[in-house]
Parts: structure tokens; sequence; C-alpha cells
């Protein structure tokens, strides 16, 4: 198989693109695959690199163009075979209005949410729902934009934060727990559990070293640990999402687990979240890499 391995991109997450790929070369590297690594200002230029003799893209952008079902929908458009969600289910779920509205309707419990449009300069849009929420701009990855709003004096701070997008989640604050469950072909892996730096998992936490710690499998019950692995599989299936995908929650104190949202292109370093779960169910990380390359080639045959 030779590989052409893309990333870097445009978006506000290139650096974590450049570590993700960084470790996808060694694990390339480790398999035996022919591979040319190429790291890009514009996602849409893997097009200029894009020759016959490649059998496969693996994507390692993360956030906008990379994520949002652009390059997907180039990509088909060309006929070049790639990693991971195609066009309708990476749109649909870098969309966090769109996906919870899909949890909804097929029964993955969300938190109570609301969309609304914002003038970035302007003052946040005013919610019907009551404080404590969550604002975070609807289609943006790696929790860039998110606020935690405890108290009226906190929409101070959150505009400066979230105040830059145009559309804007407002979402009610689950208390609780921090997971995350990662999903490869048909397979569940373990439960990671987050403790983060932070009120929550947001991207100070996320890549400042240190700040936050993590625990796979999660300490949970048998019972509750199936069932946050079953809403995982059921939301990546009622998001149409393929190949593989990274879904997160919040467990209330009560153990009622809310679905946050499905990342289609999550973090791939060796110490990112969903090859933690993989490396907890006993696979190594260029064997994730081999399987999610395999997976794909499945689409195209």
């Amino acid at each position: 198989m030779k590989v052409l391995l893309a990333g870097g991109g445009s978006s506000h997450e290139r650096e974590v693109s450049q570590k993700s790929t960084a470790a996808m070369e060694r694990a390339l590297q480790e398999l035996g695959y022919e591979y040319t690594h190429i790291d890009l200002l514009n996602e849409l230029d893997v097009m200029n690199e894009w020759d016959d003799s490649y059998d496969i893209v693996l994507l390692g952008f993360h956030g906008r163009a990379g994520e949002d079902g652009l390059l997907q929908a180039t990509l088909e458009a060309n006929g070049i075979p790639y990693t991971g969600a195609g066009v309708a289910d990476s749109l649909l779920a870098f969309s966090k209005d769109a996906s919870k509205r899909q949890f909804k309707k097929h029964g993955v419990p969300t938190a109570e949410w609301e969309l609304l449009l914002h003038d970035p300069g302007q003052a946040l849009p005013v919610t019907s729902l009551e404080l404590p929420y969550v604002i975070k701009p609807d289609n943006e990855g790696s929790t860039i934009g998110l606020s935690v709003c405890m108290t009226e004096e906190d929409l101070i701070g959150a505009n400066k934060v979230s105040g830059p997008f145009s559309r804007l989640i407002f979402e009610r604050f689950i208390p609780g727990r921090e997971l995350t469950v990662g999903v490869v072909g048909g397979q569940v892996f373990p439960i990671v559990e987050i403790f983060p730096g932070n009120t929550l998992y947001d991207y100070e936490s996320k890549y400042t070293k240190g700040m936050s710690n993590y625990q796979c499998p999660a300490n949970l019950d048998t019972q509750l640990t199936r069932h946050i692995q079953d809403l995982a599989i059921k939301a990546m299936k009622v998001a149409g999402v393929q190949v593989y995908g990274r879904v997160d929650f919040r467990l209330d104190p009560e153990n009622n687990p809310w679905c946050l949202e499905i990342n289609t292109l999550p973090g791939m370093t060796e110490t990112s979240l969903l090859p933690m779960g993989a490396s907890a169910n006993g696979m190594t990380f260029p064997k994730l890499i081999d399987e999610i390359l395999k997976q794909s080639l499945i689409k195209y045959k």
C-alpha cells in the first residue's frame, strides 16, 4: 500500500495536526508502508499532490476545512480515496447543532441547547436557557471558543472567548465527569475518563502539558460502561459516521450520560485519547493506523 499522509492545514488546530501526522508517519514507517508526508497550508492542495501511484490519502487534519466535509467532497469529486468519515457525516458531525438534533431524534441523550446567530464584536445574544450553561461555536473543533458561564459575571469573559464566532451553541451545563469513547470499524474501545485542569476539558486543558490527567479504562461498573459504549456506537450510527471517530460524553452525578459531540478526525498522537482507548484494548498505535487505513479502503470496494 502506498499512502499520501496529509496534515497541517489552515485551521486553528494546525499545530495539533502537525503532531498527529508526525506520529502517523512513525506508524507508517513501522508498518513498512511506502508513503509521502505533506504539510499543507491549504487542505485542498492535497489535490495537487495526488497521483495514481497512491492507494489512499491518510487524513491528519483537524478542525474546519479538514473535518467539515469540504475536503472530503473535493476528494470524492475527483475519485480520490481517503480515510475516515465521508462528506455528509463529516458535515453533520462537525455542526454541534445538527449532530445534537440527530441524537435527540434517535434517543441518544444530549443536553438541552439553543443555536443563536451572533454578530462578532457585539454583545452575546440572549438565550432562553437558565444559568449555568456552556457557550461554544457550532462549527469549530478542539473546544476552541468554549466558555463556561456559571454566573452573569462570566458572560463578560465569555464574550472575549466565544464572541468572535457567528454561530453559537448555548448548552445546559452538565456537572459531573468527562468521558470519551473511541470507535473504529465495529470495535468500541474502553472508556477514557478525563480529569481536566479547568471546569471543562477546554483547549488549555487539552494542550497544556500536565494540566489534565486521564484514566483508561474509566472507573465505572460493567453495566454503566456497556451502556455508554452502546450510546457511542448509536451516536455514530445515527450521525452516519463511517470508519472511526471519538464520541464525547458528560456523566452527571446520578450516572446519566449525556452525549456532547462526535470527533471524526480526532487527535492521533500516541498520547491522544482515541489511541489511549485503543491501547487499553491491546491495539498498538501502528496497528490502529493500519486498521483505519484498511477500514477506510473497504468503503471503496
